[in-house]
């Protein structure tokens, strides 16, 4: 009836759609021996990061302190710690979702608080790769799955880490394979406002949606046809509306431009003050971190030579939906900011496996099959033991060089008194164990080169011991009576310089950290 109304209007029904382009629809049913393999398999890839971070007595990383000060005060609306920060004047949580999960187990031991919270981090990444395998119907999704672990030390250390980007990669990761397959458009909306809140970068979702409408139309839906741009719409206006649900609506859209316009156009190319103190994960990598990297870069290869084996799979909503944002990623984290490039591997992984699915159609001598199974073994178990092996000959998660520093001031500080932290990444530490105190930074330079430019770059001047007479501009400009230098040498200058000033004096010293109380500097 539909068509014979379209003839009479002169309209064309839609063509329908390649098999290779068509969207999957979810599996149904299902067989008992691949779902308890997935499931295994799920259960021993969890387990082996879970065992590395496990064996960790410190935190991973500084952020680890404050995303837990974060989760035991939630919901936080006011952060008097930062005066010379834009938190101090509109705080707002760039990740209240995240903090949310942590809440329940946030006030326990720091150790164990923060290890909660990976795993349970572990526990999205891992179970998203198994439902985005399930729904591209990936042959041996076992085996894909398996694979995780071994993507390269990026991902690897980011797993280990109390931090959101762990659940950015695995929303994506649940995105892209409800985008590529039959998904209600609610459902859409639900996880587009979800991802919005749990991670500041989830308004991704809105751009991945567009791509994937754009294919649609591509494979022949009409353009004016509502239906084509309903994933999109859907994704958009959930977002949205997560955003207008913010716990701090409406400063966290000011945060959100800052934290991904502001920060990367400055990480790129901005002022140069801010751009020297900037996190490395800001930067792009270096020689030796891309070296370890080495199985994404194989994957890639082995993605780009299945797309030109298999034309089927270069005109694949699926297999385009992974590949491009994957590929982007691997772009730019390895050319303009390393932070991008954990999340290449797991969408590059299974954009291969939507190859595979697609090759899977085709029929294939045994021989050949056999070999690219035992050559897919043999990748999993030595990435894997090689990454594992890396990751564990580093000092991350056994020491945390500020740890003792923010414990001592913890005990000495008096209330509001100030501290001037010469690695602006103390400030999360010190929130953790001395909550009583100020300091100058919260989790980003960027934040307090926003609100006052010009006295950031008095601050930078200091750090670098570039300033004729930091002590007074400490104890005036700033109002700060502590110090906290990191024995680094990019800090010794300033060290050298303090140590020279008639009445400051040396509070505390362990392996890694100085504190200076100024408190009987004579003012000018």
């Amino acid at each position: 009836m539909a068509s014979t109304k379209r003839a009479r209007r002169g309209i064309a029904p839609p063509a329908p759609a390649t098999p290779e382009s068509a969207p999957i629809a979810p599996p149904g049913g299902g067989r008992f021996a691949p779902a308890l393999s997935l499931g295994g398999t799920a259960i021993a890839v969890f387990a082996w990061l879970a065992t590395l971070r496990l064996g960790a007595p410190q935190p991973w990383s500084y952020d680890e302190y404050y995303h837990l000060v974060l989760a035991r005060s939630f919901p936080l609306h006011r952060f008097p710690w930062t005066p010379f920060s834009i938190f101090a004047d509109a705080f707002a949580d760039k990740e209240p979702l995240f903090h949310l999960l942590l809440a329940p187990f946030a006030s326990w031991p720091l150790t164990r608080a923060a290890a909660a919270g990976v795993l349970l981090g572990q526990a999205a990444l891992v179970a998203a790769m198994a439902f985005a395998l399930v729904r591209l119907a990936a042959p041996r999704a076992w085996l894909w799955l398996a694979a995780l672990p071994g993507l390269g030390t990026q991902l690897l250390g980011r797993s280990e880490m109390l931090r959101p980007h762990i659940w950015l990669i695995a929303f994506t990761v649940v995105t892209l394979a409800a985008l590529a397959t039959a998904t209600p458009w609610w459902a859409l909306a639900v996880l587009a406002a979800l991802f919005g809140l749990v991670h500041t970068g989830g308004w991704i979702a809105v751009p991945l949606a567009l791509v994937a409408c754009l294919l649609a139309w591509r494979d022949g839906a009409p353009p004016r046809r509502l239906a084509t741009w309903r994933p999109w719409l859907a994704t958009t206006a959930g977002w949205l509306a997560g955003q207008l649900l913010h716990p701090n609506f409406p400063a966290n859209f000011r945060l959100a431009w800052i934290q991904n316009v502001v920060v990367v156009f400055q990480s790129a190319g901005g002022d140069e003050a801010l751009r020297s103190q900037l996190g490395a994960e800001l930067l792009p990598p270096s020689a030796a971190l891309l070296r370890n990297q080495w199985p994404v870069f194989l994957l890639t290869a082995a993605l780009v030579a299945a797309l030109l084996v298999e034309p089927a799979a270069r005109r694949s909503r699926a297999v385009l939906l992974f590949a491009a944002p994957g590929l982007a990623a691997l772009l730019a984290g390895t050319l303009v900011m390393q932070r991008f490039f954990e999340l290449g591997g797991p969408l590059l992984l299974l954009a291969l496996a939507a190859v595979a699915a697609q090759s899977e159609r085709s029929p294939r001598p045994l021989a050949r099959r056999f070999a690219v199974l035992l050559g897919a073994a043999v990748f999993v178990l030595v990435t894997a033991l090689a990454m594992r092996s890396i990751a564990a000959d580093t000092t991350a998660g056994k020491i945390s060089p500020p740890d003792g520093m923010a414990r001592f001031l913890g005990q000495t500080g008096k209330e509001k008194e100030r501290v001037f932290t010469a690695q602006w990444a103390d400030s999360a530490p010190l929130l953790y164990h001395a909550p009583q105190l100020e300091s100058l930074v919260a989790l980003d330079p960027t934040f307090f080169f926003v609100k006052d430019p010009v006295r950031f770059r008095d601050y930078v001047r200091i750090v670098q011991g570039t300033h004729e007479n930091p002590a007074t501009a400490i104890r005036e400009e700033f109002g700060a009576r502590w110090v906290s230098v990191w024995k680094a040498p990019v800090y010794e200058r300033l060290a050298r310089q303090l140590v020279a000033v008639p009445g400051a004096t040396i509070a505390f010293s362990d392996r890694d950290y100085l504190v200076f109380d100024l408190a009987g500097v004579a003012k000018p």
